[in-house]
């Protein structure tokens, strides 16, 4: 659904997600018989793609496919109504030999950055729902297997009845600033120069200005006195919700948690903007396509 804009890749879908429908049985019968149906079929947490002429796009089919390529029993979710009212679902195939020679299951991030930024959030949804149902097939509370309800949006349990819904992890994303620099770190397993945003997960019980203070302070020494939210950004790999803040921080002497990162290390608001062009001498930062870009770039242009 298109709110006021949003810079992050996998945001700003263009679908209604219609969740009154994923209760509508005879609706969700005649939508999966439409001949107008869109169907993007998973395997293995990656989506079907087709190449034409060096191109890669989305490999829709119709929703008169899904017999084919699938069993009954197949993950099938509901992922909403484009602006026609098409409706759109994904379906997690568990053998990829019927649409062998037509295109290929590729992996998400390999190619995210090249696609409409409109299939995205469409593609990140499904990843995200798909990877959480392939771990929780047994129910939390009595451990009896569950069953897909609900268009693909709810488990549920025959035994105790109990109902256990998709679920992300809240991860706190900040780039530190005093004055007219800004704080940087990488991390071993990363490209030589490579440096980003911190980050770390929201623990239980910690609102989200806590959880900035408490990583910048573990993992830099830095103490934050002041937190902005920028903006957040859902993120598939597998299923977080990244929250996007720059921190201003207490001027004081910098301590690297060696466990956390290998380096930090400032950059005046002139260096950022060279780093951002692909310009800085020994450095660069992540692609557009992730929040930590675009934090990095607002702060830059003074927003």
């Amino acid at each position: 659904m298109l709110l006021p804009h949003n810079p992050n890749a996998f945001t700003r879908s263009p679908l209604d997600r219609a969740g009154h429908r994923r209760n509508d049985a005879d609706w969700l019968a005649g939508a999966l018989v439409a001949s107008e149906t869109r169907l993007i079929p998973f395997h293995n947490n990656r989506p079907f793609v087709i190449e034409e002429g060096g191109a890669i796009a989305l490999g829709w089919l119709g929703a008169h496919a899904r017999v084919g390529i699938a069993p009954a029993d197949a993950p099938l979710l509901f992922l909403g109504l484009d602006a026609g009212a098409v409706a759109h679902f994904a379906i997690d195939i568990p053998d990829p030999a019927p649409l062998e020679g037509i295109g290929r299951f590729d992996d998400l991030r390999s190619f995210g950055a090249i696609l409409p930024r409109a299939d995205l959030p469409i593609l990140g949804t499904a990843k995200s729902v798909f990877e959480w149902h392939a771990k929780h097939k047994f129910c939390a509370n009595c451990g009896a297997a569950t069953r897909i309800v609900e268009a693909g949006w709810k488990r549920e349990c025959a035994a105790c009845k109990g109902e256990h819904f998709p679920r992300f992890d809240p991860v706190v994303i900040m780039v530190p600033v005093i004055g007219d620099k800004c704080l940087l770190g990488r991390q071993r397993a990363w490209p030589p120069g490579m440096h980003s945003a911190l980050a770390g997960f929201v623990e239980p019980g910690e609102a989200i200005e806590e959880a900035v203070a408490r990583e910048t302070l573990e993992e830099a020494g830095l103490r934050v006195r002041e937190v902005r939210l920028h903006s957040t950004q859902p993120w598939p790999f597998p299923h977080s919700l990244m929250i996007g803040v720059i921190a201003e921080v207490e001027a004081g002497e910098m301590v690297i948690d060696a466990h956390e990162l290998e380096s930090a290390r400032w950059f005046t608001r002139e260096e950022a903007r060279l780093l951002l062009e692909g310009k800085l001498a020994g450095a660069f930062c992540p692609p557009p396509f992730a929040i930590a870009h675009q934090l990095l770039k607002s702060w830059v242009g003074g927003d």
